[in-house]
């Protein structure tokens, strides 16, 4: 069992005994928010290190591990993954470590990574041994996969005797105050800034967090951020199957994750407005009061739209709790506050204008993102005022393909699941995806890539019914949401489509072929938009696994 240990009672400059026979042996960088923790199993000649660190921390690791054992003790080093701040000390060690038996665990995706170092220890893989480790004194340790989080070959170990699982990136945390163990459930805002930075989607997020949690730990020891005790695991597991990961797609250019953060907050906010209220005043007076909660030198918020001589026409006016809509050009020239931004800050991204009495870098960056990605609502030019119903078919729709945007997914599909409860019909969703669609990005461009997308998107829609949602999920990823389909009806409406897709040749001039795999999965009564999703996707997995071109239930 694990020991309750508070961040009081320890010295973090020396070994910390977690549970018996298990220590932390990292290093707190100094004023670093990305903290790496090392870990040591001690298990006479079997012991076993645990994401032994970089050459940052490596001078003070070995220190403290030598004040426990051996070097020559260590027979196991798991690398739960490849990158540096895992990896980096391994040469050292190897050259440290005196014998011959030495192994480094690790999954057989990430061996194809590791195997570049041409170190001579030989790789034990996990997949290759039925996930697990039988170690001398009748401990074992299991490995759980837990695949794209955040790497395609990462997992996790869980030792069986503490009931300690030494998690990886999963659990992690960017922490301005360095603390070993978490003391609230308040870690995880520290959690949450770090996962929808670093993990893809929220349902790879979820099927992880669906296997970690069948393991019942007593204690998660995660590579990064704090230790987690019993008793937080479950509220903070339960809030993270809410988190909206993929953080890093908002900007291509932006590194400042508290930035980005923000900037989802925003995007959240606003795409919830769109399809919650009931009027474009009210979504333009939240966006108002979001904003401004944040940055308090808002003053003015000012739309347009062009008129018959393409030329800008001020048609709102938003401060604080109010809405002016100027109806001449006079009201707009004698309007009592008007000329006063005359002299301000503004900033303007297509037809919206935003004006402050003054407002930092980041702050400007922070709203240059944000108003980036909301322009294709606003991006139509109007000859009268602004159309709601026009604003929310924008809001939810993908620009490329025209196909329904994650904005829509949730709130369709949990509309979709209340009625599959309330009138007890069958529901299912399919996830499709192009095979091999890097080779045709890299074959014939992005534009034909693009072109490829298109054309799909099209037959989708054209072939699916109109009760039907067809939504572009990500990439080359789309997701259908089936009202009235069984596991059956939908399976066989998509082999039609498979068929039919196998059959077709895209981009007329380059006559593309190509194939998709497709998971399916069918409501049943405890799922939920995240579970549901997830079984999908499992489905899709196998599908692309098994050979690709082939629909999977």
């Amino acid at each position: 069992m694990y020991k309750k240990l508070l961040n009081e009672d320890i010295d973090i400059t020396k070994p910390v005994e977690i549970a018996k026979d298990i220590y932390w042996v990292g290093y707190v960088i100094p004023n670093d928010p990305f903290q790496c923790h090392v870990y040591l199993i001690k298990n006479g000649k079997e012991s076993v290190l645990i994401d032994p660190g970089s050459m940052i921390t490596f001078p003070v690791t070995l220190q403290k591990i030598t004040s426990i054992i051996q070097l020559e003790d260590i027979k196991y080093i798991i690398l739960h993954h490849q990158d540096p701040d895992i990896v980096g000390c391994v040469s050292m060690l190897e050259q440290l470590i005196p014998r011959d038996d030495l192994c480094f665990i690790t999954h057989w995706r990430t061996k194809t990574l590791l195997k570049h170092y041409q170190w001579k220890t030989p790789f034990w893989l996990i997949d290759e041994n039925d996930w697990k480790l039988k170690l001398n004194d009748s401990r074992e340790l299991e490995f759980i996969f837990t695949p794209y989080a955040h790497f395609a070959g990462a997992f996790c170990t869980y030792d069986k005797t503490s009931g300690i699982l030494f998690s990886s990136d999963i659990f992690g945390g960017l922490t301005d105050e360095f603390s070993l163990f978490a003391k609230d459930e308040s870690y995880f805002e520290s959690l949450k800034l770090f996962h929808i930075h670093y993990m893809p989607s929220k349902s790879i997020l979820n099927h992880t967090l669906n296997h970690i949690e069948a393991c019942k730990p007593e204690l998660i020891a995660p590579q990064h951020g704090s230790i987690i005790h019993k008793e937080l695991i479950e509220p903070i597991i339960s809030k993270m199957r809410d988190l909206d990961c993929g953080l890093y797609m908002l900007d291509d250019h932006e590194s400042d994750i508290l930035l980005l953060n923000k900037t989802d907050e925003f995007l959240h906010r606003f795409f919830e407005d769109i399809l919650s209220l009931s009027s474009f005043n009210n979504v333009l007076l939240n966006m108002y009061n979001y904003i401004k909660n944040d940055i308090k030198e808002l003053e003015y918020i000012l739309l347009y739209i062009m008129d018959e001589k393409e030329e800008k026409k001020l048609i709102y006016i938003v401060e604080k709790n109010n809405i002016y809509k100027p109806k001449t050009k006079i009201d707009t020239d004698n309007y009592k506050k008007i000329d006063k931004y005359l002299t301000q800050k503004s900033l303007k991204i297509g037809k919206l204008e935003l004006l402050f009495n003054d407002i930092s870098k980041k702050e400007e960056k922070l709203l240059d993102i944000f108003l980036n990605k909301i322009m294709v609502p606003f991006s139509v030019s109007f000859n009268k005022e602004i159309s709601y119903e026009n604003l929310k078919e924008k809001s939810i729709t993908d620009p490329l393909t025209s196909l329904y945007n994650r904005a829509y997914l949730n709130y369709i599909l949990e509309e979709e699941i209340t009625k599959a409860k309330q009138n007890i019909t069958p529901l299912s969703i399919a996830m499709i995806d192009i095979d091999f669609f890097k080779k045709i990005n890299d074959t014939y461009g992005h534009i034909n890539g693009d072109c490829v997308l298109k054309s799909l998107s099209h037959i989708l829609k054209s072939k699916t019914r109109q009760g039907d949602s067809v939504i572009r999920y990500g990439g080359e990823e789309i997701l259908i949401i089936m009202p009235g389909s069984d596991i059956n009806g939908a399976k066989s409406k998509m082999e039609y489509i498979r068929e039919y897709i196998e059959n077709e040749t895209f981009c007329d001039d380059l006559n593309i072929k190509l194939t998709v795999s497709i998971g399916i999965a069918q409501y049943k009564e405890d799922d939920d938009i995240n579970s549901l999703i997830e079984k999908a996707d499992i489905n899709l997995y196998k599908a692309k696994k098994t050979g690709r071109n082939k629909v999977v239930i």
